[in-house]
């Protein structure tokens, strides 16, 4: 009797089950609605078609503790394509900037920086004198590296890293004849793996960095790149920074109806520190995977009757939901009720 009061507030009747009459035109309206709901589900997704393009990647990123001079960018997919900041400038590959960066963070000259052209071999750890002499110039006065434009590679799964060749390495804090000593001491030992691998310490690379902008495709209004301005400083420790980055392709229509063509991303970080005496040298990977959904953004501009259907919508999706949930619990209730009384039965 307590309860009575309580249960007249249940906005969903139940009837005896021989009370209940079904229909072959209830069976009907029944399996249209599913059909209806599965078709208004599928429509809200899309299947990513545009393989065959190409992905246009846009950076700008700054390494205040690097000079130009020793640092290098790479690209390269699971396909076997690869490709480096020299053949990525080509026209239709990408067009990269290097700017010197003094220690103040201003901007050291009026042009940008140029490599020298590279007369060594892939098999030779040696470099012209004078580039090493710059490259140790620009060292000591603490010159950092602004590295802007933009890339384009396949649309499949890639990366593109920025790091410190060994032969940089060597250059850096290596005279030649110092480099010539250690190289006939390993080869004296008859071991030729051992006679590349020159004692280093990776530890004196910083690789702290600051992103201004990375992009996968054309900005469009009210767009949130996770790596904008993103900034990892560190006068403590050095090591590799992976960012793993999984690109959406995304279709944003405007309230004009125009359509534009862009990516979203989502950002995973992980950093692994560099010890003194491990061979390995630091670096910053972006490894970057496209996921085959597709996203529809649309900025639309609804008036009074758009507001009052989409409450109508909110208003009849809870009252839905909630009646499903009444039929789920009474018929648990219901199960549970009638075993209990079967075991009360038989224990009778």
């Amino acid at each position: 009797m307590r309860w009575s009061k309580f249960n007249r507030l249940s906005a969903y009747a139940r009837a005896d089950s021989h009370l209940v009459q079904q229909t072959s035109y209830g069976a009907l309206v029944t399996l249209s609605g599913v059909c209806l709901a599965i078709l208004l589900f599928f429509s809200e997704m899309g299947v990513d078609i545009s393989r065959g393009e190409h992905l246009r990647i846009s950076l700008n990123l700054t390494l205040p503790a690097l000079p130009c001079a020793a640092i290098s960018l790479d690209a390269v997919d699971i396909s076997g394509s690869h490709g480096d900041d020299n053949s990525l400038s080509v026209a239709h590959n990408g067009e990269l900037h290097k700017i010197r960066i003094n220690a103040d963070g201003s901007r050291k000259g009026l042009g940008e920086y140029i490599a020298p052209k590279q007369q060594w071999g892939p098999f030779t750890l040696r470099r012209p004198q004078e580039e090493n002499a710059a490259m140790n110039a620009a060292l000591d006065k603490h010159e950092g590296c602004n590295i802007h434009g933009w890339l384009e590679v396949q649309r499949v799964a890639g990366n593109f890293h920025l790091s410190v060749h060994a032969d940089h390495y060597f250059a850096m804090r290596s005279t030649q004849e110092e480099l010539g000593r250690l190289l006939k001491e390993q080869m004296a030992s008859h071991d030729a793996q051992r006679a590349l691998q020159v004692p280093t310490d990776a530890t004196t690379i910083n690789m702290s960095h600051v992103i201004h902008k990375m992009a996968f495709g054309p900005r469009y209004p009210g767009q949130i790149n996770p790596l904008d301005e993103y900034r990892r400083i560190s006068d403590v420790d050095t090591g590799t920074f992976k960012y793993f980055i999984k690109v959406v392709p995304t279709y944003y229509q405007g309230w004009t109806g125009k359509m534009l063509h862009s990516n979203q991303y989502s950002l995973t970080e992980y950093y692994s520190p560099v010890h003194k005496g491990e061979v390995q040298l630091p670096a910053i990977y972006f490894l970057y995977d496209l996921s085959p959904i597709m996203v529809t953004v649309k900025d639309a501009r609804g008036g009074l009757a758009h507001l009052l259907v989409r409450i109508c919508a909110v208003v009849g999706g809870v009252f839905a939901i909630t009646g499903m949930c009444d039929r789920w619990l009474h018929w648990l209730m219901t199960s549970v009720i009638s075993q209990h009384d079967k075991f009360s039965y038989a224990a009778s």
